[in-house]
This record gives structure tokens, sequence and C-alpha cells, in this order.
């Protein structure tokens, strides 16, 4: 298996992930086999990966009443889905305390889709060197999600940690025919969700160039 898995916890699941090769590909993400989890428990995903890899994982998890990636500046996870907007971007431990907590960032978010022929662009880009997680609760969600052409597929596309990444998957890879993230490294984006049998499979690579200003 390319990634390990452990999944631990009892009030709050920890899931800890392994690459257990040099290089993680994207047809790797078809060999995985994430373990299944209580979805009325919140669950904290905790691992280096790139940004397909755990978009791929939020889409697998969504359906866990709260979802946290580990953020080790504060040491805790940050909320990426919850049923209270509120929470979103605030902190949770391994008890399951949820609470403000600020890494010290002066960052600010600019998130929007991107309307082109064939595909839509989810871009995101990051306005200062970090961003507060607690920045996310400012953001339209529902307006972006209503801004979204189901019949063409996603592609995440810009720089932003993990959390910010993880929040745009767990609202939008469930809502067009197929979802994928850009990785500028392979110079295509990696397909990790799909609602439609004509879309590309999971772990895909569909190539692209893409230049935004």
């Amino acid at each position: 298996m390319p990634i390990e898995f452990k999944l631990s916890g009892d009030r709050v699941q920890l899931l800890e992930f392994t690459i257990k090769k040099e290089v993680l590909e994207p047809s790797d993400l078809l060999l995985m086999r994430p373990p299944s989890v209580d979805p009325s428990k919140p669950l904290i995903m905790s691992g280096r990966g790139p940004h397909w890899l755990y978009q791929f994982l939020v889409h697998n998890y969504h359906f866990c009443r709260i979802l946290a990636t580990f953020e080790p500046r504060i040491g805790r996870g940050v909320i990426v889905e919850s049923p209270s907007p509120r929470e979103i971007g605030m902190s949770i431990d391994t008890e399951g305390k949820i609470e403000e907590q600020r890494v010290g960032a002066e960052g600010d978010l600019y998130l929007d889709i991107l309307k082109f022929s064939d595909f839509q662009l989810a871009y995101v880009k990051l306005e200062g060197s970090f961003a507060e997680p607690l920045k996310m609760r400012e953001v339209g969600w529902e307006k972006l999600r209503d801004s979204v052409d189901q019949e063409k597929p996603i592609i995440f596309h810009g720089m932003a940690p993990i959390w910010l990444g993880a929040r745009i998957a767990a609202v939008l890879s469930n809502i067009s025919c197929w979802y994928a993230v850009y990785d500028p490294r392979i110079g295509g984006a990696v397909v990790t969700a799909r609602h439609s049998p004509e879309a590309p499979n999971i772990g895909s690579v569909v190539r692209l160039e893409l230049k935004i200003v």
C-alpha cells in the first residue's frame, strides 16, 4: 500500500497517515483503502502530503459531523466541516474541546469561481504570508457554491494552506460532474472525486496549462 493509515482516539478520532514510498503518484489514490470511521464523532486528519491527497480524503470523509485537518502551528485540528458555520476555522483538540485560536498571521483570503469553456476554477489566493484559519468564517461559502455550474468540472487552483484546500473540497467536491486539484509540479489536475460515468477516473491527471494574472 502506498500509504499507511492509523486510526486512534475515543471522543475524537485521529487519522494519521504516512506515505510509504519516495514519491506519491496520483494513480496511487486508486490503491488506497482509508479506514472506516464513526461519522458521529469528530475526525482530525494528520500527515504530510499534497493538496490532492488531503482533498481526496476530505471527499471520502465528508459525511463526518466534524472534520478537521491538523495544523502544526497550533498543535490542534482546524475545523473544515461542521453543522455549525461558526465552528469553521476554529480549533479542536483530541478531547473534543473547540475554541478560537490564532496563529498570529496577518494575511487575507481571496476565493472565486473562474469560468472557462470546458471547466471552472475554484481559485484561491492568499494575500500576505499566511492567514488565520478563522478567516474562513468571512467567506461567503453558500454564494460560492451557488455560483458553480454543476455540468462542468471544478478544478482547485492556487497557493493555500492545507486547511483551506480541505474546506474548499468539503464545500465543492460533491456538486459537479468531477473535481480535481491542480498540481504545478506535474503540470495537470489530479481527479479526486467523480459523480458521472463519463468523468475521468480517480487519480487521473488532466493535463492543462494555467496562467492566472
